[in-house]
């Protein structure tokens, strides 16, 4: 038996689920400021984003991320 899954659902689901993460991964970061993951790790590595490291990863917080949305004049 196949189920159907109803998709704007699903991606509605999925939209709100990420407007209520604290945490944010560079891929999801980068999604949120539209561009590439490379351009966060420049972020990072010039010291205008601020990253936590647990291990290996990146996590940045999300009101960090927004921090670099606003205008700075």
């Amino acid at each position: 038996m196949v189920h159907k899954t109803n998709a704007p659902a699903a991606q509605a689901s999925d939209a709100t689920l990420f407007d209520k993460l604290k945490w944010l991964t560079s891929k999801e970061a980068a999604f949120l400021l539209r561009t590439s993951v490379g351009q966060i790790r420049n972020l990072v590595w010039r010291g205008r984003l601020k990253a936590f490291h647990y291990g290996t990863r990146l996590r940045f917080l999300r009101s960090d991320v927004e921090n670099l949305l606003t205008p700075a004049f």
